[in-house]
């Protein structure tokens, strides 16, 4: 699940033109009506900028802009405001015609090239952004904003040190430039030092307790530090009052309202890992809850951008709001014009979430489920959707929610797109096991590569294979290098491969034979996608929700012998496997031809049933809520 990127940050327009462009206007505003008519029509613009009603303040900017004779002073003011409101609004090659024409007028514009570097750096024209921001530092190195984002520009180069630099010349100029403080912490998750990540996430937090990115990265860090349990456990200490000024209440409703109407809240109705698992759930539900009247569904996309998933799943909602410019107020208020009776959050603690309405309260019921592994620590969530292998009996306290088991699984993977068959495993030509493993670089620690370490140096004819999308990165690949050599791992045993295109990674599982999932954080879409490909996943189950991830997919498609429960286990079973001969060999090649149909029509991808169950606990949660 994606966390918050690192930011910059557009210099916000002020509500005094002169306070904004540092040279006073000519003559106090009182002297002339048409600066008096020009002031009022930009401190207009600048409200409702900063209530975050986008259409309003580009209106008035335009009327501002359309006015005859219009002061320089005002015409580059309302420029900038107009190009600050595109960038804001994802209109970036707008907003970089729109700072340009400022600069033509006024090449030392401090502002204006500081936020053209910015907007070239979201375009990953990042040399360009550079030029830019060294002009705005050289003319004013005093100027925050340009050194924030010079050190943003500088990190999306993978220049590490000249952005730290940056930020620190950032936090000199502002100590409490709390976007500084969390892009450095973001430096040091993306270098996998979570230990000092977390210390600096919490001197964000110390300077801006209310700062959403920092507190969900706080949270989000600790399930690669810790098991799941002590994670949780992590959260709840850190579990904030994201409380909402004071909302009118829902009228009470009957326990058998038909249709219940049913919001689901999310950024990633998209290709993406919620989307995989969603698309077919929502596909079932359309024609059965949906289509008998007893299930109306309206999507609220925390998120500018539609694919084909999105075109695939949106007609299955009466509405669909896209609410990623919408401020908290305005989405509290649709969701209670929409009589929303369930509102299910898909985002948990990850990037996109809008945890801060569900605070609010806007609808009866609040769920949580599917985009995230944890409690979220909001006591206005109701609920949290489970299942009876990622959360015994027994391991509630870790959950400010109520948890409610579903009768399988809590996921249903949509069955991947793929036209080619799994082909025979690879040890029948190879001769050896080629373990592998897809996760990302952050999911692979120090515990994990030991233990893998162990099983490589016990069997010396294996390889290992692993593909993560920050292997692309020249200076990740080396330094995730030099940790395998610093785990005693042979690199020429290693195949170290980036991201390719989906078609490619499908076709990737056919060069290895089993994968090792990573612990604590283990996989969950690759370990879904790799059954369908008709390879098994060795996983070792810890405590929570995300700790038995894997087990529940694997016991819930019949592979239970594939769990491990300790290390030393992982490593043996792991082993075994290694130094497998014949019998290994028609075990897996059992498993490649079968594992598909096998995987089919189980809990894991039988969408119909899972509906079903989804659709039952729904009810009997509103149920319970208003008899209760």
């Amino acid at each position: 699940m994606k966390k918050p990127p690192a930011k910059g940050r557009t210099a916000q327009p002020s509500g005094m033109l002169a306070k904004m462009l540092g040279q006073a206007v000519p003559q106090p505003v009182r002297a002339a009506p048409t600066v008096a008519q020009a002031q009022a029509l930009y401190d207009a613009a600048v409200n409702f900028y900063h209530r975050a009603e986008w259409d309003q303040a580009e209106a008035q900017t335009d009327a501002l802009l359309a006015m005859p004779g219009l002061h320089a002073v005002h015409e580059v003011a309302a420029l900038n405001l107009k190009a600050t409101l595109a960038a804001r609004t994802h209109r970036l090659e707008l907003a970089v015609s729109l700072y340009q024409a400022i600069l033509k007028r006024q090449p030392a514009h401090v502002e204006a090239l500081s936020n053209l570097g910015l907007a070239l750096q979201k375009l990953n024209r990042h040399e360009q952004a550079l030029g830019f921001l060294k002009q705005a530092v050289q003319h004013r190195p005093g100027h925050a904003n340009s050194q924030l984002n010079l050190g943003l520009t500088y990190q999306s180069l993978g220049q590490l040190a000249e952005a730290r630099a940056a930020y620190q010349r950032t936090l000199a100029i502002e100590p409490d430039n709390v976007q500084a403080r969390f892009n450095i912490a973001k430096m040091l998750q993306d270098t996998f030092d979570f230990e000092a990540a977390s210390q600096a996430y919490q001197a964000a937090l110390d300077v801006d307790p209310r700062h959403a990115d920092s507190l969900a990265n706080l949270i989000f860090v600790q399930h690669y530090r810790y098991p799941p349990d002590e994670a949780a456990q992590q959260a709840l200490i850190w579990r904030v009052g994201e409380l909402n000024p004071a909302r009118p209440a829902w009228p009470r409703r009957a326990a058998d309202k038909k249709p219940l109407r049913v919001g689901l809240v999310s950024a990633d109705l998209r290709k993406h890992p919620v989307g995989y698992f969603l698309r077919d759930v929502l596909l079932a539900l359309a024609s059965t809850a949906v289509a008998s009247g007893e299930l109306t569904l309206l999507a609220y996309a925390n998120q500018a951008l539609a694919d084909e998933l999105t075109q695939d799943i949106r007609p299955v909602f009466a509405a669909w709001h896209t609410v990623d410019l919408w401020n908290d107020a305005r989405l509290d208020a649709q969701i209670r014009s929409d009589e929303i009776d369930i509102l299910v959050d898909l985002s948990g603690r990850t990037a996109g979430n809008r945890l801060s309405v569900f605070a609010g309260k806007p609808a009866p019921l609040q769920v949580s489920w599917l985009g995230y592994f944890a409690t979220t620590g909001l006591q206005q969530m109701d609920a949290i959707l489970a299942d009876p292998v990622c959360v015994p009996m027994g391991e509630e306290s870790l959950y400010v929610e109520k948890v409610l088991r579903l009768p399988h699984t809590r996921l249903c993977m949509s069955p991947p797109v793929v036209t080619e068959p799994p082909e025979v495993p690879p040890v029948l030509q190879n001769g050896f096991i080629t373990f592998g493993c897809f996760q990302t670089l952050p999911k692979i620690n120090a515990g994990v590569l030991a233990a893998w370490a162990q099983i490589l140096n016990a069997c010396p004819q294996s390889r290992l294979r692993l593909q993560a999308p920050q292997l692309n990165d020249e200076g990740q690949h080396a330094r995730f290098s030099g940790r395998l050599q610093a785990a005693g791992i042979d690199a020429g045993r290693v195949e170290l491969l980036g991201s390719v295109s989906r078609e490619l990674y499908f076709a990737s599982y056919n060069t290895v034979d089993i994968l090792l999932d990573t612990f604590p954080y283990p996989g969950g879409t690759t370990t879904a996608e790799a059954l369908w490909m008709g390879v098994p996943t060795l996983t070792l189950a810890l405590p929570g929700m995300l700790g038995r991830q894997g087990q529940a997919m694997l016991e819930n498609v019949g592979l239970a012998d594939w769990v491990t429960h300790s290390e030393a286990d992982y490593v043996q079973q792991a082993v075994a496997w290694g130094q497998g001969g014949k019998d290994v060999c028609e075990k897996l090649q059992r498993l490649r031809g079968t594992l598909r149909s096998q995987a089919a029509q189980s809990p894991l991808f039988d969408s119909a049933r899972f509906a079903r169950d989804w659709w039952a606990a729904l009810q009997g949660l509103w149920r319970e809520k208003m008899t209760g």
